[in-house]
């Protein structure tokens, strides 16, 4: 997203639909956590669920600002995620909406929402841009998954795609706030960086640990994190073989697997069968077995 400039308050422009009560979407082509937590928008990725344009932290606007968030998009076309649902990742309410005058190059419309879910890994305004069309009303309460709008390219933008924020708090310079010519260190301290923030959300969802979330929010990558988690199983020189690897793979998938209850044992070969040995592990949330030549096998 470029920097915005100048913005004011202007009616709904023709084609957008006027606040009303947003429909629950359920899980409908939604990537989502237990039916608790949801990617914002329709259709993305599972295996990389904040895919997009720009990402965190990513050069724009000629270099003079760092990207504060994330592009979301769905499909592999340049407007295949055009007018598809965009709804609340956790229960909140709608701070305010914020309509495109039509002309303008920017955010377009865009949708402040402040989460008071107890899902939630830290104190989160979401910031949603772009869109197509609003669904909600300032002030309105919304359940996880609810439909707040319509994936969209308001703002003067070629491609249609959901660009995502993720504040701590609300933002300290309004609603139109953009980190124009923002150091680094500024940009990391008024914002989460979306991937940690949606990792730490997985975890708590799947009652990690306050002390975990509090790791994974903070941006601590993945094998910082499972070293705390796996403690006395924790074996670096093991780090990347079949069910660690595994492990971490849930984890971004949007599976909390929990701690291991057990180190690796043994599974015997089966010559019957034609199976090779393997090994399984036992974790707080499920067991994980693998033989040789096979992916890892999640039960439980």
């Amino acid at each position: 997203m470029s920097h915005p400039g100048p913005h004011g308050h202007t009616p709904p422009p023709p084609g957008v639909k006027q606040p009303g009560t947003g429909a629950p979407t359920l899980t409908n082509g939604f990537v989502n956590v237990q039916g608790r937590l949801f990617a914002p928008l329709q259709g993305v990725n599972p295996a990389d669920v904040l895919q997009g344009g720009y990402g965190w932290l990513d050069a724009t606007d000629g270099g003079a600002t760092l990207h504060p968030g994330a592009d979301l998009n769905s499909g592999g076309s340049c407007n295949a995620d055009e007018g598809l649902p965009v709804v609340a990742p956790l229960a909140g309410v709608v701070q305010q909406l914020l309509y495109w005058d039509g002309r303008t190059s920017g955010e377009g419309n865009h949708l402040w929402l402040e989460l008071d879910d107890p899902v939630a890994p830290g104190p989160t305004w979401c910031h949603f841009d772009h869109l197509q069309a609003f669904a909600v009303g300032p002030g309105q309460r919304v359940t996880p998954g609810q439909l707040l709008g319509y994936c969209g390219r308001s703002g003067g933008w070629d491609c249609a795609h959901l660009h995502l924020e993720l504040l701590p708090a609300a933002p300290a310079q309004g609603y139109w706030q953009w980190p124009y010519g923002w150091s680094q260190a500024q940009v990391e301290a008024a914002y989460y960086w979306p991937r940690a923030w949606w990792d730490a959300a997985v975890a708590k969802v799947g009652q990690a640990p306050p002390e975990i979330v509090s790791m994974i929010l903070s941006g601590a990558q993945a094998a910082a994190v499972q070293a705390v988690v796996w403690e006395s199983y924790w074996e670096p020189a093991a780090a990347d073989f079949a069910i660690p690897t595994a492990w971490r793979d849930e984890w971004r998938r949007g599976v909390w697997r929990g701690a291991p209850l057990s180190s690796e044992q043994l599974v015997p070969e089966d010559a019957a069968e034609g199976k090779p040995a393997g090994s399984w592990q036992l974790f707080q949330y499920g067991a994980a077995v693998w033989l040789p030549g096979q992916s890892v096998s999640w039960n439980g």
